[in-house]
């Protein structure tokens, strides 16, 4: 199969470049809180409610599932992902005789080396997603995952504080800013309105923080299972910079992501939102497992209490959302916060509007998402087809019951962003 070329849907108008519509990372870092499969799905969900726009998804974990999950195997059955990392397939040809894998690692290792070369149209690295599944939206374009990513990493970390062997001035600010780089370059065609989704990795590596700073905002998959304050202190001292959970954060910070972002000038995303997956004692407590290790109501609310507080003291670490169509309800489970959505002044926020109380920044930033939706939504994943996709006469109904109401959180999610 050939790399699809990225084609322009619709004219702009008198000729003007349209601007990036919006970048998202999807990101926790603690593995195992879903970042992928929301990915996925939010990417399939967004394309399909906007067929005008163009959807650009990075994959920038180095498992490379997500990449999988919309590519699948070739013809003859083989993972299709680890053949273009290792150029058994689709290489991309420069000077007539070097090879590079038409992956994110690949872009990233010639932009790292010599800078993307005038003759490089950033467009072909990406894969129509629709060729590899015709049960996927047209307008989804993949820059497909590589795993050496990882080793790759190493590299780059090196380049980045080693200028000596750097064609670039400011190696740290410009390395650390090259997926930036390549989604305004791919923003910046002419009739292009583009929407970004980057998968990332658990782990604050440089190709976290490569990811992370490609974005504007941040959705941010948290569990109830393993929330509590020190994770998101922790969290917070990563990315910001405050709420330092030890005096070693204070004493090491030059060396730290955010001294040094905010050195080089490089532009740090803001949280938007942040899909809370409800505990599954329930679940457990059926299976004869106990509750001992799972979290108390009062224990929970002690945590957003905190990341309120957080917010208070820090707002320009939040994204102010602007027009909010609807006050989202949150859904109550036996160890939920029962936030009950109650209606807005004309059932909306004025633009710009920034929640004073603790209500309404549970209101505006968090939405819960059933538990069983993890479930469902990787059964889709590993069919590689999107959500509804998964109602199919040997699954349960209440396997169908969940993708519906996953189709229902989705929607509710894009209305968001």
């Amino acid at each position: 199969m050939a790399s699809a070329v990225l084609t322009t849907p619709i004219p702009s108008p008198a000729g003007k470049k349209m601007p990036v519509e919006g970048s998202y990372a999807i990101w926790n870092n603690r593995g195992g809180s879903g970042k992928t499969n929301l990915t996925y799905h939010l990417a399939i969900k967004y394309a399909y409610r906007n067929p005008d726009k163009t959807i650009l998804v990075i994959d920038m974990c180095p498992q490379a599932d997500l990449s999988h999950a919309f590519l699948g195997d070739d013809e003859e059955g083989h993972d299709y992902v680890s053949q273009i990392g290792s150029l058994k397939k689709d290489p991309m040809i420069l000077d007539g005789q070097q090879r590079i894998p038409r992956t994110v690692a690949g872009y990233l290792d010639l932009f790292t080396s010599v800078g993307l070369p005038t003759t490089v149209d950033p467009r072909t690295f990406l894969f129509n997603v629709s060729k590899y599944n015709q049960q996927l939206p047209r307008n989804v374009y993949l820059l497909c995952g590589d795993t050496s990513l990882e080793l790759l990493g190493k590299a780059m970390d090196y380049k980045r504080s080693a200028s000596s062997i750097s064609p670039y001035t400011n190696p740290w600010r410009t390395i650390t800013q090259s997926l930036r780089a390549f989604v305004q370059k791919i923003g910046e065609r002419r009739g292009i309105k583009l929407m970004t989704f980057i998968d990332t990795n658990s782990s604050f590596s440089i190709a976290t923080e490569i990811a992370l700073t490609a974005a504007d905002r941040i959705i941010l998959p948290v569990s109830e299972d393993h929330l509590h304050r020190n994770g998101f202190e922790y969290l917070f001292s990563l990315l910001y910079g405050f709420s330092q959970p030890s005096s070693i954060y204070y004493y090491y910070r030059h060396y730290s992501f955010y001294y040094r972002a905010d050195e080089n000038g490089v532009k740090i995303p803001k949280i938007h939102l942040i899909l809370c997956r409800p505990s599954s004692i329930n679940k457990d407590l059926k299976l004869g497992l106990g509750s001992q290790s799972f979290p108390k109501a009062e224990e929970i609310e002690k945590c957003w209490r905190f990341v309120y507080d957080v917010y208070m003291k820090h707002r320009d670490a939040f994204e102010i959302h602007s027009n909010t169509k609807s006050s989202l309800s949150l859904n109550a489970s036996s160890t939920s916060i029962n936030y009950q959505s109650t209606s807005l002044v004309n059932n909306h926020t004025h633009a710009s509007s920034s929640p004073e109380t603790f209500e309404d920044f549970m209101r505006q930033y968090v939405i819960n998402i059933s538990h069983e939706i993890n479930t469902v939504s990787r059964l889709a994943v590993k069919s590689h087809s999107p959500l509804l996709a998964v109602r199919h006469p040997h699954h349960s109904h209440e396997h169908q019951s969940t993708a519906q109401t996953f189709d229902k959180t989705l929607n509710e999610i894009v209305e968001r962003i």
